[in-house]
């Protein structure tokens, strides 16, 4: 893939004084955008500059597991994406952006700003391949104007961005071709995946006990959960991701698997829209379209031990 345009648009951005680049990559599913990512960021990375890469594609996600964006920082060449080791992550909680569209957004942003937060010359987005419809222009237009990207990396097949394009004339436009490295997935294979990212993460899990009232609502057991230990929900990195196991409404606990460190103080759980369930030694998904009642502890009864009157 000839990734000259590319160089040429970042050179003349840093020629203008903008010292740290944003790339954003828009496209369709099963264009190459990751395996472009992937070949961008270690153009970037062999002229010496720190590049970051924040994995937006929430269902075939590529640094850290499904349901979260991810942002890595690259420590070597690479080949596929899923090399690059997550620094931090961000829950969203679905495969999909169809829904939880803000959440997406945020989680996005808060991404960027953390990779500018640590250095980074070079920050490249990769968004998800959602782009048919009203609602998913609104979505990447959204994404967009809030992350404000530096200039944005397009790849076609044909002209199926053009209802996007045709609002981003104040942006910087680089349209490469679609890689020949790009294959189409079914959605099996692309659910296979899924479960066999979330099997690794969870491979080194354990139980803790936690309590009922941290839960943002009370889901049903086997319910993916974003785990916080920030009280404020202006704070969008999770610590880790943990698996709802078992509920007791009586002692107001939960128990969660999880491989964050025992030691992390969970001071916020916010739950998800994806079940995992126990299969074949492993996990299997399952989508979740309703949600619980939240948890209230009951109150003493202030009249209990005193006489009536």
């Amino acid at each position: 893939m000839d990734l000259r345009a590319v160089e040429e648009e970042a050179k003349e951005e840093i020629r203008q004084g903008q010292k740290k680049l944003t790339l954003f990559m828009l496209g369709s599913v099963d264009v190459g955008k990751t395996y472009t990512v992937s070949s961008i960021a270690t153009r970037f990375y062999e002229q010496g500059l720190k590049v970051a890469v924040v994995d937006a594609d929430v269902g075939q996600s590529d640094i850290g597991p499904p349901c979260c964006i991810g942002m890595g920082i690259l420590e070597k060449e690479i080949q596929k994406l899923s090399e690059v080791q997550p620094h931090s992550l961000f829950f969203v909680g679905n495969t999909s952006p169809n829904g939880c569209v803000r959440e997406c957004v945020q989680g996005a942003v808060a991404a960027v700003k953390k990779a500018k937060e640590l250095s980074a010359d070079v920050i490249i987005v990769d968004s998800t391949g959602w782009i048919e419809g009203e609602d998913a222009k609104r979505f990447k237009l959204s994404e967009i104007k809030e992350i404000n990207p530096s200039f944005i990396v397009v790849i076609e097949r044909d002209d199926e961005l053009e209802h996007i394009l045709l609002h981003l004339t104040n942006k910087k436009i680089i349209k490469l071709r679609m890689s020949g490295e790009a294959r189409s997935r079914t959605r099996e294979e692309r659910k296979a995946l899924r479960e066999k990212s979330y099997n690794k993460y969870f491979r080194a899990a354990k139980n803790k006990v936690i309590k009922l009232s941290l839960l943002d609502t009370i889901p049903e057991e086997g319910t993916l959960l974003g785990l916080f230990e920030d009280k404020s929900k202006s704070e969008k990195e999770i610590a880790g991701l943990g698996i709802l196991s078992k509920l007791d409404y009586k002692q107001g606990e939960a128990v969660v698997f999880s491989p964050v460190d025992t030691d992390a103080k969970i001071k916020r759980i916010k739950t998800g829209r994806v079940k995992l369930i126990r299969a074949n030694e492993g996990f299997k998904e399952e989508a979740i379209y309703n949600r619980k009642l939240t948890y209230t502890p009951k109150s003493p009864n202030p009249h209990t031990g005193s006489s009536a009157r």
